[in-house]
C-alpha cells in the first residue's frame, strides 16, 4: 500500500469512539485505499460539562485520482509499465468495499488544514514524490532498484505518518488533571519513563468522570510514588565476627563524612537505648585523594574512634584479622572514582575480596545527581553487590524525582539520606515520607502518609 498524500484528493474528517475503531471503519469503507494524516483526542458531549466521552477526530484521504493499479512496480512480480506520470490509465486490483450505514459517526469534507506538517515533514515528501517521479518515468532499469524505492518510499511514508501523528497529539486536547499531574511530575524531575508509568496508571484507574476530581487523583499519584520508594531493612550485627560495613561510590558524594556520620549515629542510638557505646574501628582505602586520611581523622578524634589507612587487599587483611575479634563494627571510606573509570572500580572491588570479612556495601550518591548520571554510576558499581543506597547532600537539592526514578527503575533500596551542614549528626533513615514530603507543588497530606507509610524518622 503506497500511503502517500495524492494531488487531488480532498481532504476527509471522521470522528470515532477511538482510533482503532476509525482504522477499522475506513478499512471496511475503502479497503487499503485510504491514509489517515494526523488524529487528536476531544471530550464531547456531556451535561452542563460533567460526562463528557473521549471523541477522537481524524483527517484522511482516499485515493480518488491516483489509485493503485495492477501496472504499478512491484519488485516480486514483473508488470508491464509504459511509464508516464499517469497513473489513471491503470486499472485497480480490486473495487472499493460497498459503503455500509453502521456508521454513527459523520463522515465529512472539510478544507485541507495547513500548519500540521512542518518543514521536516515537507522535505519527506518531497523525497517521496522524487522516488514516486523514478518510478513513473522509467528510470528503474533492475528489479533491485525497483525494491530499493519501494523500500526506502515505505520509511518515508512511516516518517511522515510518526510526524503527524506526533504534532496531532502535541497539539490535541489532554485531559487537564493528566497535564497538571505531568507537569508537577517534571517540576520535581521525574524521569519521562516513570512519568509514563504514572500516566498510564492514572488512565487505567481513572474514567473520564473522576479525573474531574484532581485532589482524589493526586493522593493516588502520591501514594504510588511511596509506594515505588523502597526502604533496606535495618542492619543488624553479623555475630562473633565486627560488622564490617563500607561504602563505595564516585568522586565528591561525600564518602568521607558518611562514614564519619555512620559511626557517630551507632554511638548516638547506643546512647538514646542506654546500651553500651560499641567499639568502632574507621578504615580508609582512599589513597587518591590529598588529605583524605587527615579528614577521616578529624571526625574520628572528635568522636574518639581510631582511623587506620589500607593501601592494597594485604593490609586490609591484616587490619580486618586484627579488628574482627574486639571490635563491634569496622567502617570502611574507599576511593571516589568516576563512573567511566572501570578500571580502577574493578580493582577497588578486588581489594574488598578479603575472606571472612562479608561487609555490607552501600553505594553513595548526591541526591543533586542527574537521572542518566545516576543509572550510569548504579550499573558501573553494580560488580560490588551493594546492599543499598545511601543518598548524600539532600539539603543541596529540592527535587528528589530524579532518585526515586532510577531506584525504581533499577529496582535498588535507599537505607539513608544525609542533609545538613552538621556532619556528625546529619545522618537519618530513609522512608517514604521523608521524600514524599518533599515533593514540590503536591499538597501533601502528612498524616496520610505516615498513617499509610509509618514515621519519617525511625532510627537505625
Amino acid at each position: 500500500m503506497y500511503k502517500t498524500e495524492k494531488i487531488g484528493s480532498t481532504q476527509m474528517e471522521i470522528e470515532g469512539p477511538s482510533l482503532e475503531w476509525i482504522k477499522n471503519r475506513l478499512q471496511r469503507e475503502y479497503g487499503d485505499m485510504y491514509q489517515i494524516l494526523n488524529y487528536k483526542t476531544t471530550l464531547k458531549g456531556g451535561l452542563f460539562g460533567f460526562f463528557q466521552k473521549e471523541i477522537v477526530n481524524a483527517n484522511y484521504v482516499v485515493e480518488d485520482s491516483f489509485n493503485r493499479y495492477n501496472s504499478v512496480p512491484d519488485p516480486l512480480k514483473k508488470m508491464p509499465y509504459s511509464g508516464g506520470a499517469d497513473y489513471s490509465q491503470y486499472q485497480r486490483t480490486q473495487p472499493y468495499p460497498q459503503k455500509t450505514d453502521y456508521m454513527p459517526y459523520a463522515a465529512r469534507e472539510v478544507p485541507v488544514k495547513t500548519g500540521m506538517a512542518d518543514s521536516n515533514q515537507n522535505s519527506f515528501t518531497a523525497k517521496r514524490d522524487e522516488i514516486l517521479q523514478a518510478l513513473g518515468n522509467g528510470n528503474v532499469t533492475s528489479m533491485l532498484q525497483v525494491a530499493q524505492l519501494t523500500k526506502q518510499l515505505e520509511k518515508l511514508d512511516e516518517k511522515i505518518d510518526s510526524i503527524s501523528q506526533a504534532q496531532a497529539a502535541s497539539q490535541g486536547d489532554e485531559n487537564a488533571t493528566i497535564q497538571k499531574i505531568n507537569d508537577l511530575l517534571v517540576q520535581n524531575e521525574f524521569t519521562q519513563n516513570y512519568i509514563r508509568k504514572m500516566d498510564d496508571k492514572i488512565r487505567r484507574e481513572f474514567n473520564l468522570e473522576d479525573l474531574e476530581d484532581f485532589d482524589r487523583v493526586q493522593d493516588s499519584v502520591i501514594d504510588w510514588i511511596g509506594e515505588t520508594i523502597t526502604i533496606a531493612p535495618k542492619f543488624v550485627s553479623k555475630g562473633k565476627f565486627a560488622h564490617v560495613i563500607v561504602v563505595v561510590g564516585p568522586t565528591g558524594v561525600g564518602k568521607t563524612t558518611t562514614i564519619a556520620r555512620m559511626a557517630a549515629k551507632l554511638r548516638k542510638v547506643a546512647q538514646s537505648k542506654k546500651l553500651p557505646a560499641p567499639s568502632i574501628k574507621m578504615i580508609t582505602m582512599d589513597t587518591w585523594r590529598v588529605g583524605a586520611f587527615e579528614q577521616l581523622k578529624h571526625y574520628g578524634d572528635a568522636i574518639e574512634i581510631d582511623v587506620d589507612k589500607a593501601e592494597s587487599a594485604e593490609d586490609l587483611k591484616s587490619l580486618f584479622d586484627s579488628y574482627k575479634n574486639s571490635m563491634d563494627f569496622v567502617l570502611i571510606d574507599t576511593s571516589g572514582y568516576s563512573p567511566n573509570d572501570y578500571e580502577n572500580i574493578a580493582k577497588m572491588r578486588s581489594m574488598l575480596d578479603v575472606k571472612g570479612m562479608q561487609p555490607d556495601i552501600y553505594l553513595a550518591v548526591a541526591a543533586s545527581t542527574k537521572a542518566s548520571d545516576l543509572e550510569k554510576i548504579i550499573r558501573n558499581y553494580e560488580s560490588f553487590d551493594f546492599r543499598s543506597v545511601i543518598v548524600t547532600k539532600c539539603d543541596e537539592t529540592s527535587a528528589y524525582g530524579n532518585v526515586i526514578s532510577i531506584l525504581s527503575e533499577k529496582n535498588k533500596q535507599v537505607s539513608m539520606i544525609t542533609d545538613g551542614q552538621q556532619v556528625l549528626h546529619s545522618l537519618k533513615r530513609a522512608s517514604p515520607v521523608l521524600f514524599l514530603r518533599q515533593l514540590i507543588g503536591f499538597q501533601v497530606n502528612k498524616d496520610k502518609i505516615v498513617k499509610k507509610f509509618g514515621s519519617e524518622n525511625e532510627e537505625e
